[in-house]
């Protein structure tokens, strides 16, 4: 965007002629007229060296200026001795030349904080292919889109709309309010309150939307509200709804980052819990495992695994008794049909993941179960997600 010398005049000459009388000088630019308005105006910024003119001696009032010469004038003004109408009016001007200020290393007082105070706007979207044999493919894709503002210094607030998702060979899926919450801190304890994800350690016990609070202190997180007892990949559109409580730990110990986690559904009374880590081993190569149980079904789940880091590359040995995890895991999707669910599982699991460009991953993945129950082969299975942010 430009604008034109002549405008560059007026702006100039109104933030620094305004409450001044400026005392008669030679004429510095042969093309600005003694009698022109702004002469006063441009002769004193010329002797401040705030404008500096030409070679050939002349202002070239006709010549067009982009927005960072215009920046480089306001700063230059900046940094001059004026009198608080005329550094009101400096201000004014370096509010609207902050972008380009900021991209010159200089600071404007009280612009972080209007960017800090305004609401920002990022999202997300992705789409999945699932191919499993002996069963349809399927494919379904989502987009997200959210608003993260403050209302004070202690007051935050989040909202994101969501198309679910739908599939693609069905019909197109409807955009929902998936969180809506307000966080803020007291006493130490950082609470939200309202609707927002829920993830407990790498989503085995639960990564889904809770109506209701969750507060942090320190090192621990603990939970309480309604879930949708049926939500998954495949299910936009809930009927039936569960209360729970619970919490998660984080520690390090010796090294290795460790999660310990709690879930309490009182609807239909199943208590869980588990743990998971995550550990160096040696350069560019970490270690996992997870643990959980359904204490309620007397039934465990268990995984361990390594990841190349440098490679992107990762391989995961899974053994799941039927019932270990609730309606609210990352086991419920597409990619575990009720078959495997309903019987359990165990084998190995191959992902890689890439990034394609910036902000946009590539995760497919490769698995080969086993049916727990009659030792059948559940036949393989994969999938690629591209996810991109924005």
């Amino acid at each position: 965007m430009k604008m034109n010398q002549t405008m560059l005049k007026v702006a100039v000459t109104t933030v620094l002629t305004v409450a001044c009388t400026v005392p008669a000088f030679a004429n510095p630019y042969s093309d600005v007229p003694v009698k022109h308005w702004c002469y006063q105006a441009v002769t004193q910024l010329s002797q401040e060296g705030i404008l500096d003119g030409y070679s050939d001696g002349t202002f070239k009032g006709d010549k067009v200026v982009t927005r960072f010469e215009m920046a480089q004038v306001v700063a230059k003004a900046m940094k001059k001795s004026l009198n608080p109408n005329e550094k009101n009016l400096v201000d004014k001007l370096a509010r609207e030349f902050a972008t380009e200020l900021n991209e010159m290393g200089i600071k404007v007082d009280g612009i972080q904080d209007q960017m800090n105070n305004m609401v920002k706007i990022s999202g997300d979207a992705n789409v999945r292919f699932f191919e499993t044999k002996n069963a349809p493919d399927y494919t379904d894709y989502r987009a997200r889109l959210s608003f993260d503002g403050k209302v004070s210094d202690n007051v935050k607030f989040n909202a994101r709309l969501s198309s679910g998702s739908p599939s693609t060979e069905g019909a197109p899926g409807t955009i929902s309010l998936d969180t809506a919450n307000v966080s803020f801190d007291t006493l130490g304890v950082s609470n939200t309150v309202g609707r927002e994800d829920l993830k407990l350690g790498t989503g085995f016990l639960m990564d889904t939307q809770m109506n209701g609070l969750i507060s942090n202190v320190g090192n621990l997180k603990l939970f309480g509200g309604i879930v949708d007892s049926n939500n998954n990949a495949t299910n936009n559109n809930p009927t039936t709804y569960a209360h729970v409580y619970g919490g998660e730990y984080g520690m390090n110990v010796l090294g290795a980052k460790v999660n310990a986690d709690y879930l309490k559904d009182v609807t239909d009374g199943t208590e869980a819990y588990g743990a998971n880590t995550s550990f160096g081993l040696f350069n560019g190569v970490t270690g996992n495992a997870e643990y959980v149980k359904n204490q309620t079904a007397s039934a465990t789940g268990l995984s361990y695994g390594v990841k190349f880091n440098k490679l992107g590359v990762s391989a995961t040995y899974r053994n799941v008794d039927a019932g270990a995890f609730s309606n609210y895991s990352t086991l419920v999707n597409p990619a575990f049909d009720t078959t495997t669910t309903a019987n359990g599982f165990k084998g190995m699991e191959y992902q890689y993941d890439r990034a394609l460009d910036k902000n946009v991953d590539l995760t497919a993945t490769y698995q080969d179960f086993t049916n727990k129950t009659d030792g059948t082969k559940l036949g393989s299975r994969a999938s690629a997600v591209v996810n991109l942010k924005f």
